[in-house]
């Protein structure tokens, strides 16, 4: 029997609310990529983020396009603004360049479908339809497609994306990650320039009633593909210091690891140029991975927020897989929210 499916519709304003605002932070059966705060005042923020990283062998080609619904004051990073719908994008060339571009739209529309599917308006600005974006922004040069293909299961910070699962990634952040990793496409036009390129593909989405800086002091974010496996990791440190992890791994379509359990925190070398993680993948079987930078690609490792291209390399111990060594390709990030 084929059941009708029930699609619903968030119209998000571009001025600011002056009203109290109100988050979900416990999961339902639906609307894993739905609008989370209600309605966007000046403390509040939401964003849906999409990125890509090229899969060629010492490419630094990297795409990140993000959907926003705040304000500058909520989130630290964006230039003060007369509208809370804005749409930034941020690329790397092969060889490093970044072109960075923001775009105000005349306000947003979200449509969510009981079985998690999406399409985004920033209307006047670009459009996300399902997990493919389309951009005709002639205002910045930007023209052309981003296209997502999963591979892999959707979680929430401490488990899979079912109902009743808790969404706090930390104090005050919630967290649902809808593609952990894609086959993706990029063919844009940058002004006369051509950026085409496959590689690992990524969506989630992150929100919040209270500023970014009230409850963080930074943290460690990033995705990849090691060998086999589709890795996600999130490390953050409270304002009060204590730090919340979560680690994800999926294989053959299926979540292998998937905890916010403290033991997953990472582990940073004393050359900070990386740092590793233990997943424990169950039936005595666990992945060491360490994460490598090859090229900062935004900002600077000193940085409020940095971005990097980097490699992963790690090791299966345990089963009867143990010993064996895996390589791959990872994008990730930080925010250093305090001296």
């Amino acid at each position: 029997m084929l059941h009708a499916c029930t699609s619903h519709i968030y119209h998000i304003p571009s001025a600011v609310s002056n009203r109290s605002s109100t988050a979900h932070f416990i999961s339902t059966a639906s609307g894993l990529d739905s609008p989370k705060v209600h309605p966007v005042n000046a403390s509040a923020f939401e964003w849906w983020y999409f990125d890509v990283v090229s899969n060629a062998p010492g490419s630094l080609a990297s795409l990140a396009v993000t959907f926003y619904t705040t304000t500058a004051n909520a989130f630290p990073l964006l230039e003060p603004s007369n509208t809370v719908t804005l749409v930034r994008t941020e690329l790397s060339f092969p060889n490093g360049t970044l072109w960075t571009a923001s775009l105000p739209a005349h306000g947003a529309t979200v449509v969510t479908d009981d079985d998690h599917a999406s399409r985004g308006d920033w209307h006047n600005s670009g459009v996300f339809e399902g997990y493919t974006i389309f951009v005709d922004a002639s205002e910045i040069g930007l023209k052309g497609t981003i296209r997502l293909k999963p591979v892999a299961p959707a979680h929430y910070p401490c488990g899979p994306a079912v109902q009743g699962e808790r969404m706090s990634a930390a104090p005050g952040l919630g967290w649902a990650n809808a593609v952990p990793d894609a086959a993706a496409t990029v063919d844009l036009t940058i002004g006369q320039t051509k950026l085409a390129f496959t590689g690992f593909g990524y969506h989630d989405m992150n929100w919040g009633v209270q500023p970014l800086m009230t409850h963080l002091a930074g943290w460690h974010w990033g995705h990849g593909r090691l060998g086999p496996y589709s890795l996600v990791w999130f490390d953050s440190v409270a304002r009060d210091g204590r730090v919340h992890a979560s680690v994800y791994a999926a294989k053959d379509g299926e979540i292998v690891a998937a905890s916010c359990a403290p033991r997953h925190r990472l582990v940073f070398d004393t050359s900070s140029k990386g740092y590793g993680v233990r997943l424990d993948l169950g039936r005595a079987e666990a992945l060491l991975v360490y994460v490598s930078v090859a090229e900062t690609v935004l900002g600077t490792p000193s940085s409020v927020y940095s971005r990097a291209v980097g490699a992963l390399t790690g090791v299966l111990i345990g089963g009867p897989s143990g010993g064996a060594a895996l390589t791959g390709k990872a994008l990730f990030d930080q925010f250093k929210l305090t001296g």
